[in-house]
């Protein structure tokens, strides 16, 4: 099998190299032959700390929560602007999926998440108008960064997320934090009367 690999790649070429190996490779039996590719075999997942801790890796249940709320319907006779937002908040969420899917193959990473969070987060507020339905909606979504930084906390103490995907996340809950305090304000202020 190495043989066939080494001819493979070495197709076409003549130095002294290859005679030296090729001599090296012919003094290998097959028995020896199979024991290597066994052995690689067997020591492969073993070599790719990164995919495995990738899959150990959980999502706390309200981010889950999140990923699993349904697409909005968009109707044609809506308002324009209205529309529009549903669409940019439907893409987000579409994304945010596909993410997510990617993340347990081990092909994307959190900061990957945090941030498609962050837009499907914006889109979902944008949606509200009114103060009120802003405030609880900002809340929810803290909700879920809290839990979230609790959960990716346990996952920095194992090692198996890194320091700085932890303060992504809590740069991200803090502005959050600054929105929700600057809508709740906004939304106690008496609205001013003309005179």
């Amino acid at each position: 099998m190495f043989r066939a690999i080494f001819r493979f790649f070495c197709a076409g070429q003549t130095t002294d190299r290859e005679s030296i190996v090729g001599a090296a490779m012919r003094k290998i039996s097959r028995i020896r032959e199979w024991r290597w590719v066994l052995a690689a075999l067997v020591l492969m997942p073993a070599l790719q700390p990164s995919a495995h801790a990738q899959q150990a890796r959980k999502l706390s249940p309200k981010v889950l929560e999140v990923l699993n709320m349904p697409l909005l319907e968009i109707k044609e006779d809506e308002d324009p602007i209205l529309r529009l937002k549903k669409e940019r908040f439907n893409a987000a969420l579409q994304e945010a999926k596909a993410r997510f899917d990617m993340y347990k193959l081990g092909l994307t990473k959190s900061p990957d998440l945090i941030e498609v969070g962050e837009r499907l987060f914006g889109a979902q507020v944008d949606l509200y108008d009114k103060p009120e339905d802003r405030v609880r909606i900002l809340q929810q979504q803290l909700d879920v960064y809290n839990e979230a930084e609790g959960n990716l906390q346990k996952q920095v103490k194992e090692g198996l997320a890194p320091e700085a995907d932890l303060d992504h996340l809590r740069y991200n809950k803090t502005s959050l934090e600054i929105q929700l305090l600057t809508t709740r304000k906004d939304l106690a202020q008496p609205a001013s009367t003309p005179k």
